[in-house]
């Protein structure tokens, strides 16, 4: 079975470089694993059975509270919200104003300042020749649904430098060492702009040896671009993050 899908990629790879002869190997590679869903360890019809799973086995509740109860958060002089670390990111009002040729327009409004460069990085691996994106099921308290498939890391640097006292989290150590990974994405793109004041992340995708042994979490799976673009035309599924990291992938010509 591995053998037929090796060489039906192998076939569909070929007859796009004939039809397409300036496109990059990286970008074939995209190309076949855009057009392929079919995938025998994880079929996109199990997708759904497994991530419901995930969303039953968890458990959790979210319970409003006033701001001057958050554990290890207080309002300095300037009545700005912050962590007692200085790190994270602090809620401060600003005053913006402006001008353009119809007029000048003003307003004031609460911003997110966090002057940090988080990563959204997705490791794939080729699986019988076919590029495979390693995911998560990731559970986040203002979910609509609990859970939705993030990138393999999704972190501030005040969360992968365990700033919170917590662990690290799984799979950075792919990103810290880049040194025998192909880079197929790797750009710093801002925030929202309308509630983060000049934050930026670096949207990374890389590839790993397809021989390199992973250790897939319970709430991880490896999944096809083909089958990630069914996912992406349903609500809730796939999260802002993920979205905009996959976004970065195009077409190179050499």
């Amino acid at each position: 079975m591995k053998q037929d899908i090796r060489t039906a990629a192998r076939k569909h790879r070929n007859s796009m470089k004939r039809r397409f002869p300036g496109l990059t190997e990286t970008s074939l590679d995209l190309i076949v694993s855009a057009s392929t869903e079919y995938n025998p360890d994880f079929p996109t019809s199990f997708f759904f059975t497994w991530l419901q799973e995930q969303n039953d086995k968890l458990q959790f509740n979210c319970t409003l509270i006033e701001l001057e109860k958050i554990r290890d958060w207080y309002f300095d002089e300037g009545k700005n919200l912050r962590h007692a670390s200085g790190k994270f990111f602090s809620i401060e009002g600003i005053k913006v104003k402006v001008s353009t040729e119809s007029g000048t327009k003003e307003w004031n409004q609460p911003v997110i300042n966090q002057p940090e460069i988080g990563i959204l990085g997705i490791i794939c691996q080729k699986h019988s020749g076919i590029l495979y994106f390693l995911m998560q099921a990731k559970m986040e308290p203002g979910n609509v649904n609990k859970i939705q498939m993030s990138p393999t890391l999704q972190a501030t640097r005040s969360n992968f430098t365990q700033v919170h006292g917590g662990k690290k989290p799984p799979y950075l150590e792919y990103f810290q060492s880049l040194d025998d990974k192909k880079i197929i994405v790797d750009q710093l793109q801002s925030e929202q702009g309308a509630r983060f004041l000049k934050k930026r992340n670096r949207n990374m995708i890389i590839e790993i040896r397809p021989d390199e042994k992973v250790d897939v979490l319970d709430n991880y799976c490896w999944l096809t671009l083909g089958q990630l673009k069914v996912l992406l035309e349903k609500d809730n599924i796939v999260n802002m993050d993920a979205r905009t990291v996959l976004s970065c992938t195009q077409l190179n010509f050499a």
